[in-house]
């Protein structure tokens, strides 16, 4: 499989344009928010992924997260806005050291391991159990219309390691495959001028953006009894408003 290859079908709107554009963090006026984490060992670049995404430079002197942390990046994804809170882990990446607040109503997860770093890859599988463990006795819900959505994604971290590399893409991508992640893809926090690598940064975001407004959509659908199916591709649309009833 070609590194470019979507691990996503079509989306059934796939002939609608989709334009994501990131805001300033600051802003106060969004649509939906969602809670983001990041799962892995220590050292495995999980804090700089968070600079990359929103646009950062890579710093060569970053210390390791101490405290938790939550960052916001808030994207226009054509007329809908959304708001990404993203929470950093308080640097005890071992299992069971994580508070399962940190866990509670999450949205996407973000699992990373460095493609240098065996030991980070065999540990994805229980970090998986950990956040299936936590979330499930966090996130019960009384009925199915409060049901939380999770979206997985697996990002191979520094693969400008190359000549250290440990674990390889196909091994990566049928990893994925199997646990049933969103998407998959490898990057670099380094290699800032590399257009691939930054498509590649950039596609996490679309592939948050995207799933997010197909479980928006279907629970409009679910909820409500006149649900117009045009209006709601005015989420979609560039050439709509928001606000449209049409």
């Amino acid at each position: 499989m070609d590194k470019d290859e979507a691990l996503l079908p079509p989306s059934k709107e796939s002939n609608i344009p989709i334009k994501i554009e990131k805001l300033n963090e600051d802003a106060k006026d969004y649509d939906k928010s969602i809670k983001v984490i990041l799962l892995g060992d220590a050292n495995v670049g999980k804090s700089s992924i968070i600079d990359r995404l929103k646009n950062n430079p890579f710093n060569y002197n970053k210390q390791p997260t101490l405290t938790l942390e939550h960052y916001n990046l808030i994207i226009k994804i054509n007329t809908f806005v959304l708001r990404m809170q993203i929470w950093d882990t308080a640097g005890q990446e071992k299992f069971d050291s994580i508070t399962s607040t940190y866990y509670k109503s999450t949205d996407i997860a973000i699992f990373v391991y460095s493609i240098d770093d065996q030991k980070s890859f065999n540990r994805i599988p229980g970090w998986i159990k950990e956040l299936e463990d936590k979330y499930t006795n966090n996130d019960k819900k009384k009925d199915n219309e409060d049901e939380q959505f999770m979206v997985k994604i697996l990002i191979g971290n520094k693969s400008d390691l190359e000549e250290e590399r440990k674990i390889s893409f196909d091994e990566g991508k049928e990893f994925s495959k199997k646990n049933g992640f969103n998407h998959f893809v490898e990057i670099s926090c380094k290699e800032e001028n590399d257009k691939e690598n930054n498509d590649n940064i950039d596609k996490i975001i679309e592939v948050i953006g995207k799933e997010c407004l197909k479980v928006f959509d279907s629970r409009e659908r679910l909820n409500s009894s006149s649900y117009n199916y045009e209006a709601s591709q005015s989420i979609l649309d560039p050439n709509k408003s928001k606000s449209c009833n049409c």
